[in-house]
């Protein structure tokens, strides 16, 4: 025992003299540079071109591959959407969309509150939404993640959606400013 107090001693210091967040050492940047993803109609589209959105992983999924995702693509009959995970299968998760009145720069954080979670949400190009994943089943803190996302192109005889967006790597932190991060 006696030989791992100096560990702890100096773990404890360490963590006391980094600012208001000890834990904030461990903790990733939101990237400088948004990413673009194309996603494909779920119901007109082919097999093989992914229709979801996975905001844990920040990339395009099959759903016929894994049920690990949590917003998928479609273009019902009135007209092109986004469907949180709850509002396509039976089981309920935490994975969400709120619309958002910033702009894509504007948003620097993700709400808490207000998403929506099993219905579809009608998108047009120019939305900005910020997306909440289901619980992180792999993180020992159980949290969501969040991301924001801008929709540049919607191409209805193609059936495709492209936009972009920035993924917060952090479970549990909501910062969406590029190049910082809060804390958890």
């Amino acid at each position: 025992m006696r030989r791992f107090m100096p560990l702890f001693t100096f773990v404890v210091l360490i963590a006391t003299a980094s600012c208001d967040d000890p834990f904030s050492i461990f903790l990733q940047n939101v990237p400088t540079e948004p990413s673009e993803t194309t996603l494909f109609d779920f119901i007109g589209g082919r097999l093989q071109d992914p229709p979801a959105y996975d905001v844990i992983f920040a990339s395009p999924v099959r759903v016929d591959q894994t049920r690990n995702w949590d917003f998928l693509f479609q273009i019902s009959t009135t007209g092109p959407e986004f469907l949180p995970f709850s509002a396509v299968t039976d089981s309920v998760t935490d994975s969400g969309l709120k619309r958002m009145e910033d702009s894509f720069v504007g948003v620097i954080e993700a709400p808490i509150e207000g998403y929506v979670l099993s219905e579809p949400m009608p998108i047009s190009v120019g939305d900005v939404l910020v997306a909440r994943s289901r619980t992180d089943a792999s993180s020992f803190l159980s949290c969501s993640r969040y991301a924001k996302l801008e929709v540049l192109d919607i191409d209805l005889l193609q059936g495709n959606v492209t936009f972009r967006h920035l993924s917060n790597p952090n479970c549990g932190d909501t910062v969406l400013e590029p190049g910082k991060h809060g804390s958890i």
